[in-house]
């Protein structure tokens, strides 16, 4: 049984975190429904059901902390990572990632137009939550005076390299066809927008997959002390505020540029603006 300086210690790093990634989704989701009241019906529905997934993540997570460390210490060395609340957080974090992956993989086929790419993507993010399921649904069999060893190594392994694949390909095709498009254009204003709309998409993008590879090296290389729990409890927070930065941020572009046109998308029912001064340039 690990000790409780390398269970206690990164499961108080991990939700402090968590707590501050939460005020910045909540500040964000304000902000979303402040600036953008006629946005598109669905997405408005997203955002509603990421936050309320996000709100029961960090509720997970603060009472998986409070056992940790108040009642926990009524028996120190009984002190383990798996609880009920746990077990829940486990199911939450891949329904987060898995809404917030959809709605990039909606945008990557905006802007790219292939079905197969889109669908590419979509198969590693439902084999992510499927994946995770199944392997919440082995954890809540085993029984409470549970060891430190996962009893499927293997399959959280690949759920975490799927996720981080289907992020890095979402960020990798959204940049590449957002410079086709700045290359076919000839107005200077088009290729500023494209180039701040491609820094939105790395930044956005890499967060999400680096955060995922970060879990996968800290569960392959020690799974037994649970560090990893520290970037696995802020997963979710990272997805959500991903999804409600990549919203917002058209805010700016709508801002700079009055006079826009739909390239992949509308500034007021879309995800990303791509504007030209000139009306009769499609």
């Amino acid at each position: 049984m690990p000790g409780a300086a390398i269970t206690i210690g990164p499961a108080v790093v991990g939700s402090m975190i968590a707590g501050y990634l939460f005020g910045c989704s909540t500040m964000q989701t304000y902000t979303y429904y402040k600036r953008f009241p006629g946005d598109r019906r669905v997405f408005q529905i997203l955002v509603a059901a990421v936050m309320m997934l996000t709100f029961a993540h960090i509720i997970c997570i603060m009472y998986w902390t409070w056992t940790l460390t108040v009642t926990g210490c009524e028996n120190p060395d009984g002190v383990t990572i798996f609880s009920s609340s746990r077990d829940a957080n486990i199911v939450l974090t891949p329904l987060i990632s898995t809404l917030v992956q959809m709605f990039f993989i909606y945008r990557l086929f905006k802007f790219s137009g292939s079905k197969m790419l889109a669908a590419f993507c979509g198969i590693f993010s439902m084999l992510t939550l499927t994946g995770t399921l199944v392997d919440a649904a082995k954890a809540l069999d085993i029984p409470t005076n549970r060891t430190g060893k996962n009893a499927l190594n293997w399959l959280t392994i690949l759920t975490l390299v799927a996720a981080t694949v289907c992020d890095l390909v979402i960020t990798i095709g959204l940049v590449y066809f957002l410079q086709r498009e700045r290359r076919r254009t000839i107005f200077d204003q088009i290729h500023n927008i494209a180039v701040r709309i491609t820094l939105w998409v790395i930044e956005t993008g890499l967060a999400t997959s680096m955060s995922t590879i970060l879990v996968i090296v800290l569960f392959c290389a020690t799974r037994n002390t649970f560090l990893w729990t520290a970037v696995y409890n802020v997963l979710a927070d990272v997805y959500t505020n991903s999804l409600l930065a990549a919203l917002n941020s058209r805010e700016t572009t709508c801002r700079r540029d009055t006079r826009v046109i739909e390239v992949s998308t509308g500034c007021d029912k879309s995800l990303n603006p791509i504007s030209e001064k000139s009306e009769g340039v499609n």
